[in-house]
């Protein structure tokens, strides 16, 4: 079985000569199953142009959604419809399965795979450079769709090494080194989405629904392949960054819930996902673990080969 991979293609008009390009790669790799790794468009509205690119592929079709393909620029935000309903209809229409609702097996593979989320179990606890104060601050939409800053109700100034879970909760962080101007670091999602419950309990319960796949499928698979958006896997978390906008970026890669859930399929072959937006493929845990994306220059669609 041969495999085609890509994630992060971030469709929109202004990128659509880059994304015909991957496309028509993939289209030439004469793959057998093609995965969509999270991230195909820029807001849900993007959506099924971006889907419809890949109509010369001849193999089966495969995606889960990344946090950009829910995006929407109109409030009430209506995240979970667009997650459980709007965008399987878009996958389905366009001749893709969306994993989020459930396994697939082809000849014997069983692909099995959901989103993710991130739960800040990734956050880098090391102070990126020396000298760093911040202070975190609640980001939400404002009017006109403007971002609004408040502070919370125990700010306060402290070191890196001091943040919690419920500080990167609040999407924003002010930092300033050594005298230096204060300066602002965003997490955008909740400019446009809203689930109605915390991101721990929504990781959880993506790496939840990895594992009721597992189970359904129980033995009847002769190797597994799992799919994501966000991280499965801390050791993909583990470098240092010294830049404090990417290091606080690190908190939203992705949750060790998925991966935990991944390696439940004793015969788990290969995991595909998306989001940091730099394209590898590395061994970890005794299986191939890649980042599919498609955001760098010169990056093309994996290719996979499974035994037969």
């Amino acid at each position: 079985m041969r495999i085609a991979a890509i994630a992060d293609l971030h469709f929109s008009e202004e990128r659509r000569a880059r994304a015909e390009a991957i496309a028509g790669a993939v289209a030439s790799a004469r793959a057998d199953v093609l995965v969509i790794a999270g991230d195909c468009a820029d807001g849900v509205e993007h959506l099924a142009d971006a889907l419809a690119l890949f109509g010369e592929f001849g193999g089966v079709r495969l995606m889960v959604p990344g946090n950009h393909d829910l995006w929407q620029d109109t409030t009430p935000f209506d995240t979970r419809r667009l997650y459980e309903e709007t965008i399987p209809a878009i996958a389905a229409e366009y001749g893709f399965h969306c994993l989020d609702s459930g396994p697939l097996v082809i000849d014997g593979t069983c692909f099995v795979g959901a989103m993710g989320w991130y739960d800040y179990q990734m956050r880098q606890r090391e102070t990126p450079v020396e000298g760093i104060t911040v202070s975190p601050i609640h980001v939400s939409r404002g009017e006109a769709g403007k971002m609004h800053f408040s502070s919370l109700p125990d700010a306060r100034e402290t070191g890196w090494e001091a943040l919690e879970p419920r500080d990167y909760a609040a999407n924003g962080l002010v930092w300033q080194t050594n005298g230096e101007r204060p300066q602002v670091a965003v997490w955008s999602d909740p400019l446009h989405l809203d689930w109605g419950e915390t991101s721990e309990r929504l990781a959880a319960e993506m790496a939840a629904r990895i594992r009721a796949q597992i189970r359904e499928l129980a033995d009847g698979c002769r190797r597994v392949v799992g799919v994501t958006h966000f991280v499965p896997f801390a050791e993909l978390a583990s470098h240092h960054l010294q830049s404090p906008r990417r290091a606080y970026a690190k908190a939203f890669l992705g949750s060790p819930l998925l991966g935990e859930a991944l390696l439940a399929a004793d015969n788990l072959a290969l995991v595909i996902h998306g989001h940091r937006h730099r394209q590898e493929a590395r061994r970890l845990h005794g299986i191939v673990v890649a980042d599919a994306a498609v955001t760098g220059a010169q990056d093309g669609p994996l290719l996979f080969t499974l035994p037969d």
